[in-house]
């Protein structure tokens, strides 16, 4: 912690001045810890949920390696180019997180239709529920084996089914696994029949599965020009370079230049936010 919060001075002192640069690390020193412990949570949650073998204080030490070698060689260099690297150490364990967490509930919605249909043939003759979902464990593949093994720990160390099964549901976050647990805990509490139910859950995974491809398939071209669009400019700009450096000379060598390439990088992440945000239809 006190790392990282020595490095947000570090990069005020190498890259600001004057008083605004006073007010940011009065503003830095207030808001890291806080920063910190919430990062540090979520990189701890979603590190447990993929079962990476490492936990967020690894993470966090790499993270600010990376970054105080960048700001050094920035220093020495007396160029803005290893800051890149800076922000890239900041912005992207987060998206990178985000991005395998997405993928994991992803393999379990798919494994969810079979599932469904084995744990609906399975209290056709095992009554408890508990029972029937130890007894599916053997036979599904993971990641859904591992979430339904620390469910089934939960249980069996004596907390009740229905809060084993909300653990999960928020554990996971998919929208399809929460559908289903709520399907199971109102079939349980209202005495209908929990076979039945997980049948027409079964059902209508497979044409919200059916829908999700449709949705792909047309918003495909959409996400690939969405892709080629945020991805231009840095090849262009390396093009440019390399045919003319005087040209591009002012953007690293002046404060109006340093301004400019800022401007032009926030206008360029607005630009690919709302891009994302076109192409990206929920069902």
């Amino acid at each position: 912690m006190i790392l990282l919060l020595a490095l947000r001075w570090l990069a005020i002192a190498l890259l600001g001045g004057g008083s605004g640069a006073a007010l940011a690390i009065v503003w830095c020193a207030a808001t890291t810890p806080d920063c910190l412990a919430t990062a540090g949570a979520r990189f701890d949650r979603d590190l447990a949920f993929i079962r990476a073998s490492f936990g967020a204080r690894p993470l966090l030490a790499t993270q600010a390696t990376v970054c105080l070698l960048g700001l050094a060689f920035a220093r020495v260099l007396a160029s803005p180019w290893p800051l890149a690297g800076v922000a890239l150490a900041i912005c992207a364990p987060g998206p990178w997180l985000t991005h395998l967490r997405a993928a994991r509930v992803t393999q379990l919605d798919l494994q969810l239709d079979p599932w469904l249909v084995a744990l609906a043939n399975t209290l056709r003759a095992t009554p408890s529920l508990g029972e029937a979902l130890g007894s599916t464990i053997a036979t599904t593949a993971p990641p859904l084996r591992d979430e339904l093994d620390l469910l089934l720990k939960e249980y069996r160390l004596g907390t009740p089914l229905d809060s084993a099964l909300d653990n999960a549901a928020r554990r996971i976050g998919g929208r399809a696994f929460t559908a289903l647990v709520l399907t199971l805990q109102v079939a349980r509490s209202s005495g209908g029949g929990v076979s039945e139910c997980l049948e027409r859950a079964a059902a209508t995974l497979r044409e919200m599965s059916r829908l999700d491809g449709v949705v792909r398939t047309k918003t495909a071209e959409g996400k690939t020009q969405a892709v080629v669009i945020a991805v231009l400019p840095g090849p262009f700009f390396a093009l440019l370079a390399q045919l003319d450096p005087d040209f591009l000379r002012p953007l690293s060598s002046t404060a109006t230049g340093h301004a400019v390439l800022a401007a032009a990088l926030a206008l360029w992440l607005v630009a690919v936010l709302f891009a994302r945000r076109i192409v990206q239809v929920d069902i």
